[in-house]
């Protein structure tokens, strides 16, 4: 009998086994292939150059930009690629976003067990396919910055604390600290307030928060606190001359103040009633549909049902409380969306529910096929917008439509032909994966390929390579300048070795001038109303090298572009500035 049951549990693993091998196969391919493809963009540039400044000033505790302290960020991200840097022996873009892909994938897996662990395989499973094929994991996991490293710590997190839920000794409780403030030094202290958030509503409504009067809960909380503290507290002791930026100053002003009193990113306290469906694109209707399936029954939920539901609500309040928000702000919620959508599809369609849960699946498909449309007719959308000037840009970006909607159009009728009721157990799965069967493709197919092939037209980075070459042929005295501030993507790009100034004052602009040595002046069109009237002299003449313009870029995307000055030291430029300081 003893032998029977063994077996029936190695059969039982064998076939979780199994059935996880698409689902990690297709997670390998979303978030890696590909993932270098792209020039960088936003604010991977921050993450580009400060790396790179830690090993041209062999120093991993000061961060700097252009050699201005920057230490808005904990350290821990910019450690990940300079590793991977030191390992590989080079800097780029897949080095750069490599940390982030791995911390999604380490997302996607928590998310799994998290499923498996307080429900069943079948949800597990499922809530790992909607996360997978989410915008906001996606687009994050392939993007050099601090966001998905910070989420898969707290996702970590609750799953720890729900893996030892009832062992509350001095192991469990060092480990969740240890990775809530290693996920701190990544991003900032909400990777330790989120997970503390998640589970509050178990700790208070099941009568666990007296576990927490433990000595050996503050024990473990001083280690975690310790292990937190001490790269500041070394970066502080050896902050070298002139280096006027506090890491621990900035963690008050970066977590406390902001969310009390923000200085910036003040967005209304709405925001995150449309931010959180922008990231668990393409599943809104039946994120949406679950959510009301879900409360529909809220009276016949256990413990473990009533804790997604309000761990939702705790953590959506917790962001909308916060005075500072910006629509990424709230990324951890997503797992716990994934798993309330699987959780709901699995285990409450009934007849109370059955037509909440048609109603969001027949919205989702026409969200599907109407993607699947778009990406067939993508050549024909091009030309009615003009954009077919370029042949090549053209023609790679339509044909990419034209397979990846055909791909996921021939994926759907497949799964549609071979998958069963019986098996799956009800119609409303069996949509579920069809569906998730042509979103994956087309997910997959847009971040792997077609945003690869965007991103190789964008002008800027043409504009940049020249404005390289054409700047290391200066001798190596030239002045280069930014105004109104330095841009930390073009700076990684010019690859400059020496600093690079802000004319971020009038006084940065005197000295600029002031040298005799060949000047270079770059900045975006959109700011030459802002240069002091002394110099305005200087840009009534068109620049030496511009960014190209695209018949199809709006006036704003126009005055978005760049453009680069070079500027001799010669009299007339000089008596023209000098006529203008008088005149004032």
């Amino acid at each position: 009998m003893k032998k029977m049951v063994l077996q029936t549990e190695f059969d039982k693993k064998k076939t979780v086994r199994w059935g996880d091998i698409p689902l990690w196969t297709a997670s390998f391919i979303l978030l890696f292939w590909g993932l270098g493809g792209r020039h960088l963009g936003g604010s991977e540039g921050r993450w580009a150059q400060v790396t790179s400044e830690m090993f041209q000033n062999r120093d991993f505790f000061h961060p700097t930009i252009s050699g201005e302290p920057y230490f808005d960020k904990p350290l821990l991200t910019y450690w990940f690629i300079a590793a991977l840097s030191a390992v590989t022996g080079t800097l780029n873009e897949w080095i750069m976003r490599l940390p982030s892909a791995v911390a999604g994938l380490v997302t996607i897996w928590a998310t799994v067990l998290l499923g498996r662990r307080l429900w069943s395989v079948r949800v597990g499973r499922l809530a790992g396919w909607l996360m997978l094929t989410m915008f906001g994991l996606l687009f994050w996991s392939r993007t050099a910055a601090a966001d998905t490293e910070n989420l898969a710590a707290i996702t970590l997190c609750i799953l720890w604390y729900w893996t030892r839920r009832n062992k509350p000794n001095f192991t469990t409780f060092v480990v969740f600290y240890l990775i809530a403030f290693l996920g701190a030094l990544t991003k900032g202290l909400g990777a330790v307030a989120v997970p503390i958030v998640a589970i509050l509503p178990d700790l208070v409504f099941e009568k666990r928060w007296k576990a927490l009067l433990k000595p050996s809960h503050f024990i473990a909380l001083g280690v975690g606190c310790a292990v937190y503290l001490s790269s500041f507290i070394y970066a502080s002791a050896t902050s070298p001359q002139g280096y006027n930026s506090d890491g621990l100053s900035l963690v008050f002003q970066e977590n406390i103040q902001r969310f009390f009193s923000p200085i910036d990113h003040k967005a209304p306290f709405y925001t995150y009633l449309y931010s959180v469906p922008m990231l668990v694109l393409p599943w809104v209707p039946l994120f949406i549909a679950s959510l009301v399936g879900m409360l529909l029954m809220w009276k016949k939920l256990d413990a473990k049902d009533r804790w997604i539901l309000s761990s939702i609500a705790m953590i959506f309040l917790f962001f909308t409380l916060s005075g500072s928000r910006r629509g990424y702000y709230i990324l951890p919620i997503v797992p716990l969306c994934a798993i309330l959508m699987a959780v709901f599809l699995i285990d409450f369609v009934n007849a109370r529910t059955k037509t909440t849960c048609d109603w969001g699946l027949n919205i989702q498909k026409y969200f599907c096929n109407s993607a699947i449309a778009i990406e067939i007719a993508l050549p024909f959308i091009l030309f009615a917008f003009k954009i077919h000037g370029n042949r090549e840009f053209f023609i790679g970006l339509g044909l990419s439509g034209v397979i990846i909607g055909l791909a996921a159009w021939l994926v759907s009728l497949i799964l549609r032909q071979t998958t069963q009721v019986k098996l799956l157990g009800t119609k409303q799965i069996q949509d579920t994966v069809v569906l998730i069967g042509a979103t994956t493709i087309i997910m997959g197919g847009y971040f792997c390929w077609q945003s690869n092939i965007i991103d190789s037209y964008r002008t800027e980075f043409s504009f940049i390579k020249e404005l390289k070459a054409q700047t290391e042929s200066l001798s190596a005295d030239a002045n280069i300048a930014i105004f109104p501030k330095y841009n930390a993507e073009l700076l990684y790009y010019l690859g400059q070795n020496k600093q690079v100034q802000s004319l971020n004052d009038p006084d940065c602009w005197g000295k600029f001038f002031k040298s005799e040595q060949p000047k270079v002046l770059i900045m975006q069109y959109r700011y030459i109303s802002q240069v002091p009237s002394q110099y305005a002299s200087i840009f009534k003449r068109d620049p030496d090298l511009a960014e190209a313009v695209n018949s199809w870029d709006s006036s704003s995307a126009r005055k978005k572009k760049w453009a680069a000055w070079f500027l001799e030291n010669d009299k007339s430029l000089m008596n023209n500035i000098s006529i203008e300081k008088e005149t004032k």
